[in-house]
């Protein structure tokens, strides 16, 4: 009898009983996209107590309750695309894995590279070719961007750079098991292809702070500029047209700046052997009228100087 008289006080509060204990629903959203205490897989739990619970409580806090389901889930949630996939526009069968909004992987014998980053409802992936045991063997094949809300297949648009050609088609995933695990070899594509074309670094739109806790792609650069002290690079930001072209200039050049004080600051890296440079919008790889043109031409660049 008391267990439901405390129920039913904690019904009339405005909360729900969670794991033995009533906790409030506050107003304000907090930095985890839930109300205060009351997140959404609290607030699951709470409908399924005792399987009566949301007959106890009165309508408002019915209507506060599907308010915080609909409000705790992203709009531009992503897919995780773990798992192995096959491009209808590709004989190729592509092996991938997610961590966090980071995907990268292989294709073929570990000769065929991908590695890229979401940007919003849009993976952006780089495409190489290049192998570990051949030495300057590099052949970049472009930028895809995918997109859709379906685990099993997603819409694609590939840019080949080798071709200058653009393909349209979907992916489709035939396992979730992506197989081996393997680390991206962001180093031995530096040393071999002069250039890490990056969407891993990524700014909020107008910012030159670079989002995120850890960068593995300025890890592996700032190890190889240790291990090679005659070596140089250069970092160069690129902008999409959006906005002003003075304004995209500068943002550019600061979000290359910003690179590099995170690979001196965060990695150890010698700023005395990194320069940058910003294009703004000047150097577009793609179409930017379209959505995916735009995300491909938002992208950093780290160039061997030497």
């Amino acid at each position: 009898m008391r267990a439901k008289e405390q129920r039913t006080k904690a019904a009339e509060r405005g909360g729900v009983r969670v794991g033995g204990r009533s906790n409030r629903c506050r107003s304000r959203l907090s930095h985890k996209r839930s109300f205060g205490y009351c997140d959404r897989n609290q607030v699951e739990a709470s409908l399924r107590y005792d399987g009566q619970m949301t007959s106890r409580l009165p309508p408002a806090a019915i209507l506060v309750t599907l308010a915080l389901t609909l409000l705790t889930t992203p709009a531009d949630a992503q897919v995780n695309v773990t798992g192995t996939w096959q491009p209808k526009i590709w004989s190729l069968r592509i092996s991938l894995r997610q961590e966090g909004n980071r995907v990268w992987g292989f294709g073929g014998q570990k000769d065929f590279w991908f590695r890229g980053q979401w940007d919003g409802d849009r993976l952006v992936l780089v495409a190489t070719n290049f192998q570990e045991k051949r030495k300057d063997t590099c052949k970049p094949r472009g930028v895809f961007t995918l997109s859709g809300k379906s685990v099993s297949m997603l819409d694609s648009v590939w840019f080949q750079s080798d071709t200058g050609r653009t393909l349209k088609g979907p992916w489709v995933r035939q396992s979730p098991d992506p197989g081996e695990s393997v680390p991206y070899p962001y180093a031995t594509e530096l040393m071999y292809c002069g250039t890490l074309l990056t969407y891993e670094l990524q700014f909020a739109s107008g910012a030159d702070a670079l989002q995120g806790m850890d960068w593995p792609i300025l890890a592996a650069v700032a190890g190889v500029l240790k291990q090679d002290n005659a070596l140089k690079i250069e970092v160069v930001g690129h902008t999409d047209s959006t906005g002003d072209a003075k304004a995209n200039q500068a943002l550019s050049e600061r979000r290359a700046a910003a690179v590099k004080q995170v690979m001196v600051a965060n990695y150890g890296a010698d700023a005395n052997r990194i320069t940058t440079k910003g294009w703004g919008a000047e150097q577009p790889i793609q179409d930017n009228k379209t959505p995916d043109g735009r995300a491909m031409n938002r992208r950093v660049e780290i160039v061997r100087a030497r």
